[in-house]
């Protein structure tokens, strides 16, 4: 497999996990909605490219979270410095992972089904953010 084009969109906005809906009328109604909005506001901001990607892609997550009140000075300080701490509280990897695909669709992939090979991580930080390195693959 070999690279033939690759991007990288960092978005200075908190992480978003997905969210399940349900009810009557659910499929036209989206809780995150305006979180959505955003969040495509600064992938069509940084996305120079005219055409969408298609696959097979490689994507690479990287969720920074924000640091609880509650943390210590110590651990606190240790993020400072450029410590990595996982983030192991709520919002969970895997819905992070699904609002950003659905963010991604048709604004920056065609479909989040191309995304062959993933890579996702999320940790505390001094500024929340979503960056996403996206790799264009050659069978």
């Amino acid at each position: 497999m070999h690279i033939i084009n690759s991007c990288r969109y960092e978005i200075p906005l908190e992480p978003v996990a997905w969210k399940a809906h349900s009810g009557y009328g659910s499929r036209s109604f989206n809780p995150r909605y305006k979180e959505k909005e955003a969040f495509q506001w600064y992938l069509r901001k940084s996305h120079d490219q005219e055409e969408l990607f298609t696959g097979p892609l490689m994507v690479e997550f990287l969720f920074e979270m924000p640091i609880p009140k509650s943390f210590s000075k110590k651990k606190r300080k240790l993020i400072e410095d450029g410590e990595r701490i996982f983030h192991t509280k709520r919002k969970d990897l895997t819905n992070c992972i699904k609002f950003t695909e659905d963010c991604l669709k048709g604004v920056v992939i065609e479909d989040d089904n191309c995304i062959c090979i993933m890579k996702a991580q999320k940790y505390y930080s001094l500024n929340p953010k979503v960056i996403i390195h996206l790799y264009s693959m050659e069978n």
